[in-house]
């Protein structure tokens, strides 16, 4: 699912980009910053949240996506999680690891090579946070913190979420920027035969109603890049990396297409 937006002419050697949520099918978006690196497409800005902005702060870090593809594959990545049931989540990552800090080496937002802004939620007030500046590494994990799955981050004051619960496509600070924006969503919306059954009923009801929120960005965007293969993949699983990496390259052809 690839939306060309009829760009015949645009300049596309300089974008900014707009990294969704989504969890191990992060790699997707690695396979897309590979074939950007290849065709020396210059990304002059980047927006994401949750899994978005982990890979989006480890590039603008200088961390290239085949690199961060051989982290999130290792024996190592797996053995930085840890139960934490008794804490109010039922995981907890060890974000003092070696492999954190090979991930993200930078400490701050503002020293990275590529301007990021990061995208988390105040649990008190249901506000959209976009940070700019601050602790690389807290900032992420609060993007992240998907709970109940893990738990909420303190930082400045705030209890931070998952910024992906409300802007799952975060594309509204690029729009400061000269740049043509191509948003990578690894959540697209499909169409599905669903179960006729309560649980069944629940899900699909739910989906709908968050991803009626999330259409919107779609248009707001001048290339969007997706794949409905994506709903075949848990967003949980470490076990089809390679295939989500191979798949997002083949769809960042797009950039180089002639419409």
């Amino acid at each position: 699912m690839v939306d060309l937006k009829l760009y015949i002419g645009i300049n596309m050697n300089e974008i900014s980009l707009a990294l969704s949520g989504g969890a191990s099918r992060g790699a997707y978006h690695l396979g897309v910053l590979h074939f950007l690196d290849e065709q020396k497409i210059q990304v002059k800005a980047i927006s994401a949240t949750s899994i978005g902005s982990i890979i989006g702060a480890s590039y603008a870090s200088g961390v290239s996506p085949k690199e961060q593809l051989e982290i999130f594959k290792s024996k190592e990545f797996k053995s930085i999680f840890s139960l934490n049931l008794f804490n109010g989540s039922l995981l907890r990552m060890n974000e003092q690891s070696e492999l954190i800090n090979k991930l993200l080496p930078i400490k701050n937002l503002e020293d990275l090579k590529i301007p990021l802004h990061i995208t988390a939620i105040d649990m008190q007030n249901g506000e959209e946070i976009y940070f700019k500046k601050g602790n690389v590494k807290q900032i992420c994990l609060a993007s992240s913190a998907l709970v109940p799955i893990f738990a909420r981050v303190e930082y400045e004051g705030k209890y931070l979420i998952d910024g992906g619960v409300i802007d799952h496509m975060p594309i509204q600070p690029l729009k400061q920027y000269p740049y043509k924006i191509v948003a990578v969503d690894l959540h697209p919306v499909y169409s599905k035969n669903v179960k006729n059954g309560i649980y069944s009923n629940l899900k699909r009801a739910l989906f709908l109603r968050f991803y009626k929120r999330v259409t919107t960005p779609q248009t707001q965007c001048d290339v969007y890049i997706s794949s409905p293969k994506l709903q075949n993949y848990s967003i949980f699983s470490l076990k089809h990396l390679d295939a989500m990496f191979q798949m997002g390259y083949e769809d960042a052809h797009c950039l180089v297409e002639k419409s």
